[in-house]
């Protein structure tokens, strides 16, 4: 047994004694699930520099975080992509879950849609989000329905 795999199980052990975060945890196993992650925590970093507080639930619930903001305490659902329908626009699933034909939950009140290659954010009032698919338009000049929610971080504050 070399030298790493002791550290590594004293590591294992300490977690186990104080039951911590389970350190045989890897990264997310597949692409969806990476890109995920990704989109959650730049989410995390996004709500820190404003000032709010991003909460993870301790077991799991329909929604992603629960932020403490100027506007109160709002359960916010993140969803990313990375997939084009056009030149300009992305497609974001809003199902309850990868493969799911099911709704979100309505108990949610903000969905996050993070669009990957452009950096940028969508924060949709839940109950302006109707079927299990949006188009978003990256594009300024854009007459999407739901281009006034590009950037618009105003929910959280109102």
């Amino acid at each position: 047994m070399g030298r790493d795999t002791l550290e590594y199980d004293y590591y294992l052990k300490v977690a186990e004694l104080y039951d911590t975060v389970d350190l045989t945890y890897t990264m997310p196993s597949s692409k969806t699930q990476r890109i995920g992650a990704i989109a959650e925590s730049r989410f995390t970093t996004e709500c820190l520099e404003r000032d709010f507080e991003p909460h993870l639930p301790t077991t799991p619930m329909p929604w992603d975080f629960i932020v403490t903001c100027p506007a109160g305490t709002l359960k916010v659902q993140i969803k990313s992509t990375t997939r084009k329908s056009s030149a300009n626009t992305y497609v974001v699933s809003t199902s309850k879950g990868l493969g799911s034909k099911d709704p979100m939950c309505d108990t949610i009140d903000v969905v996050g849609c993070y669009v990957i290659p452009e950096k940028t954010w969508w924060l949709i009032p839940r109950k302006e989000i109707k079927g299990l698919t949006l188009k978003l338009n990256i594009l300024p000049e854009s007459k999407s329905k739901h281009k006034k929610y590009q950037e618009n971080w105003s929910i959280f504050y109102e």
